[in-house]
């Protein structure tokens, strides 16, 4: 079989059934000679290159396609060659070696297609009856199964977020306060960087409730949720609802002085909002009770010492009297007004 064969019309030198095989495979098939030119390309991957037979075959794969050069799939030819041993190129580190397009389209308009590429250099029996070592190159259409795999990821990493994030608030849930508290302790261990809790509990809230209905309350916690994400906007913050009209905020890099401030703010965003509470003990307004505690947190510690600090300070500040911050001081080993 002649190897210098033009896809644009079937050739009468190769079998009709050949011929129909070879403009009907669903990849991509260069065939290189010993000097690395071309020798053969099917019609699959003259389309998709958007040449002409004329003008790749007898030319040298670098000189047709000088992207080539100097590149990882250069490198993989010139090993598989001289080891005669077959390579693979997935697209995952190497998605586009080959400027192939879609079918149809502008060039300018269409992204480079993504492929899997397989390089088999003849064998030793079949060199010694050709003359010469010819390598075919195989080249697959993946652009399917990655577009694929990204909805499968989309779709999972929204699932995901369902999990975690509170219907109600859209803030992170409990599971979410669970998971987060403790994979920034061990984080905050790891680095020595200080780590903060701030618990935070809405007011009378129900006897905000039996005043005007569970709908209010719960536009109440969406507006609290709301107050607090604006506050906390730093990447790392993370703002969860702890459980009821309980909301949490993991301040990680934060020491106590830093959360004190985080949480007289919320509150002070909070009382500006003026939502109407007429059964808040003369205030009038929706207000936030909130307990602080910041660590240096070692390999063993757990979250619970953190947690159960920063929910003892945040008591003490709604048995004073709420609408206030109260901060564990370690050293007196209680909770006291800031």
């Amino acid at each position: 079989m002649s190897m210098g064969l033009s896809q644009d019309s079937p050739d009468s030198r190769l079998p009709v059934w050949l011929d129909w095989v070879l403009s009907n495979t669903q990849a991509g098939l260069l065939v290189l000679d010993a000097q690395m030119q071309i020798v053969f390309a099917n019609k699959w991957f003259l389309l998709r290159a958007r040449l002409t037979a004329e003008q790749v075959q007898g030319n040298a794969l670098m000189d047709v396609f000088p992207v080539l050069k100097s590149g990882h799939f250069e490198r993989a030819l010139i090993k598989a060659v001289r080891s005669g041993f077959p390579a693979l190129m997935s697209q995952t580190l190497h998605p586009s070696p080959f400027p192939l397009y879609a079918p149809a389209g502008s060039r300018a308009n269409d992204n480079l297609m993504r492929q899997s590429i397989h390089i088999v250099p003849m064998g030793p029996v079949d060199t010694a009856l050709s003359g010469q070592r010819f390598t075919l190159i195989q080249i697959a259409d993946v652009s399917p199964t990655v577009a694929r795999e990204r909805l499968l990821k989309a779709h999972a990493d929204r699932m995901s977020d369902l999990v975690h994030i509170d219907a109600l608030t859209g803030i992170g849930n409990r599971r979410f306060f669970d998971e987060s508290i403790a994979a920034e302790m061990r984080a905050a261990s790891r680095s020595g960087a200080p780590l903060a809790l701030i618990m935070f509990d809405v007011d009378r809230f129900k006897q905000f409730n039996d005043l005007y209905g569970h709908p209010a309350g719960d536009s109440c916690l969406q507006a609290v949720a709301d107050v607090i994400k604006m506050v906390c906007r730093r990447p790392r913050d993370l703002v969860t609802r702890y459980g009821g009209e309980e909301l949490a905020v993991i301040l990680p890099d934060t020491n106590a002085a830093g959360a004190i401030q985080v949480a007289k703010d919320i509150l002070t965003k909070l009382r500006e909002r003026e939502l109407v509470h007429a059964d808040n003990l003369g205030r009038l307004i929706v207000t936030l009770s909130a307990g602080v505690h910041a660590t240096l947190p070692t390999a063993s510690d757990g979250p619970e010492l953190l947690i159960q600090r920063a929910d003892q300070a945040l008591y003490a500040a709604k048995n004073d009297g709420r609408d206030r911050v109260f901060c564990f001081d370690v050293t007196r080993q209680m909770a006291v007004k800031v």
